[in-house]
């Protein structure tokens, strides 16, 4: 089930997906519009096996009601987008909770939730999660707590075979293409650059686009040597680049991100129970594999709260 409930503008993370579908026509030849759904995804989940002892650390009124309600929605593919069918919530995030529900006995009631109402929805108990690629941070921790389940970070997309080279510590010199107002253009390039300066090296070209979309096709059309951001998107258009572009194998600064849960939620002890049973046995290793973001592989899946990590 997902239910539809987002409004407002369109958020980073959705111009991300229709970035993506652009790049796509654009490297295919043709001229299509942008769209978060993703045709060739289908709704084949890969399943958890019922675990009757981690079931019981389910609080009662979560039991009673059978299903958990989450808060999420489309725009960060390979983590959460659209299935074929243009309904199902699809990519690692949902599919890994499903999962998780699998192992407890229960079912996920997706609801689709504009970004900055998910953590208020949960603060007044709306929801019961929040699965939208969160990053675990202090800030967060004083508003909600979390259950780990994946290690994101920063790599860069170049042209296949990477001709010129380019890693996380070559780039001085060469024109590296972000998105305006992001992470990558504000703090991580700057710190790269002043490094190259203070190296006695030449400057990092610092080419600032409007929109991650168009920093990856001045990678595609020869205009930047490589782009900078968040690994797991990066890793899926180069997927669907049809072998043009590639994805170098290093995930700079990665940061833990979680499940956020209402504070003092007895579900996460659960969630984290599940989490780990999954991770011992291979379950989410074959979720993370399946959508190629195994780069971001956890160990083991914890409880953090504010007074704890």
């Amino acid at each position: 089930m997902f239910t539809k409930r987002r409004t407002g503008r369109l958020t980073t993370a959705a111009a991300i997906a229709a970035g993506i579908a652009t790049i796509a026509s654009f490297l295919a030849g043709c001229t299509t519009h942008a769209t978060e759904t993703t045709n060739s995804v289908g709704t084949d989940f890969i399943q958890g096996k019922y675990d009757s002892n981690i079931a019981q650390l389910v609080p009662p009124d979560i039991a009673g009601k059978k299903q958990i309600d989450v808060a999420s929605g489309p725009g960060y593919p390979p983590f959460l987008l659209l299935a074929g069918d243009g309904k199902t919530l699809a990519g690692a995030e949902p599919e890994l909770l499903r999962a998780i529900t699998d192992v407890l006995g229960l079912k996920p009631n997706f609801v689709d939730v504009k970004f900055d109402a998910m953590i208020p929805g949960l603060q007044t108990k709306r929801y019961d999660v929040v699965a939208a690629a969160l990053s675990i941070t202090p800030a967060r921790m004083k508003q909600v707590d979390f259950v780990s389940e994946y290690s994101g970070g920063t790599s860069l997309i170049v042209s296949s075979g990477n001709p010129l080279g380019l890693s996380l510590d070559s780039m001085c010199g060469h024109k590296i293409a972000v998105m305006k107002g992001s992470i990558y253009a504000e703090n991580y390039l700057p710190v790269f650059d002043q490094n190259c300066q203070k190296a006695g090296k030449p400057a990092i070209d610092i080419s600032v686009f409007p929109a991650q979309a168009d920093a990856t096709l001045a990678v595609s059309s020869g205009r930047a040597d490589a782009s900078m951001s968040d690994y797991g998107p990066l890793s899926y258009i180069a997927d669907q680049s049809g072998g043009r572009l590639e994805v170098l194998n290093a995930n700079y600064q990665p940061t833990t991100w979680g499940y956020a849960l209402p504070q003092g939620s007895a579900l996460a002890p659960a969630i984290a129970g599940a989490m780990n049973k999954l991770i011992s046995d291979g379950t989410y290793g074959k979720i993370l594999a399946k959508w190629k973001v195994s780069q971001g592989a956890i160990a083991k899946s914890e409880v953090y709260t504010d007074d704890k990590h």
